[in-house]
């Protein structure tokens, strides 16, 4: 699936100058995919998904003025699974800040348009995630979710509107004491570290496109055979904690 304040570096008992050093401010459109993202491209071997990756399903510039960002995902038969789908990642961590992707959802059952932080043990640690997710089965809902050393939580969240028809901006801020998500620039949902746990790892940012394995149809629903869509990217956002989010081009 799968606000920025120093004195809560304080509160926290974490030093701010050295956890946030290599944090790196940046805003994509997209008009080119640069040195910072990888494009997947591999069969995935994974007991919750029924797609491999393709870097043909990864397309940039994709509105008139050469920006944006397509993730495709259609049948294949040349690879573990039955689905090919995109995936995109930045190739540095990032850590606590606003995360922000404004973008139109695909739709259908069985498929999921993701943007999230991840990290694990392919990576060399535990498993720190946090997740938006559209789920095609309704596009009128978002899935929330957050894996603290692999424990997960999530919640789902009405938009009152359809994710698949219309783009919308989504983000989340990640700080050392609370999670909370935002559509639209209105918060929707918050997680404080005195109700459970908070990621804390540094992580890589994804944007994804799959089909769901039937073992989770239960969440996903399940993926016609034939099925092919696509989610439509403007742009993506990082902000980091202590970061001017005034700054010219955030």
């Amino acid at each position: 699936m799968w606000g920025f304040r120093v004195w809560g570096c304080v509160a926290m008992g974490l030093a701010c100058g050295a956890a946030m050093a290599h944090e790196t401010a940046f805003i994509d459109h997209f008009k080119s995919i640069g040195p910072d993202w990888h494009v997947a491209e591999y069969d995935f071997d994974h007991d919750k998904f029924d797609t491999d990756w393709r870097r043909m399903h990864v397309k940039p510039a994709v509105f008139e003025d050469g920006s944006g960002l397509t993730l495709q995902l259609s049948p294949h038969d040349d690879g573990l699974n039955r689905f090919a789908g995109g995936s995109i990642r930045r190739e540095e961590t990032s850590h606590y800040g606003t995360y922000e992707v404004r973008m139109r959802a695909a739709s259908h059952p069985g498929i999921v348009t993701g943007f999230f932080t991840y990290t694990g043990p392919y990576y060399g640690t535990h498993h720190d995630e946090i997740d938006i997710e559209i789920l095609g089965k309704n596009t009128r809902q978002i899935h929330l979710a957050w894996f603290v050393d692999g424990a997960l939580e999530n919640r789902f969240v009405d938009l009152g509107f359809d994710a698949s028809e219309k783009m919308a901006t989504y983000a989340f801020e990640w700080l050392p004491d609370r999670l909370r998500w935002f559509v639209d620039g209105v918060e929707i949902y918050r997680h404080q570290q005195t109700d459970g746990g908070v990621p804390k790892l540094p992580s890589r940012l994804f944007l994804n496109l799959w089909a769901a394995d039937p073992s989770i149809a239960h969440w996903a629903g399940t993926v016609r055979s034939g099925t092919q869509t696509q989610a439509h990217v403007e742009y993506v956002r990082y902000i980091p904690w202590d970061a001017d989010p005034t700054e010219e081009g955030l």
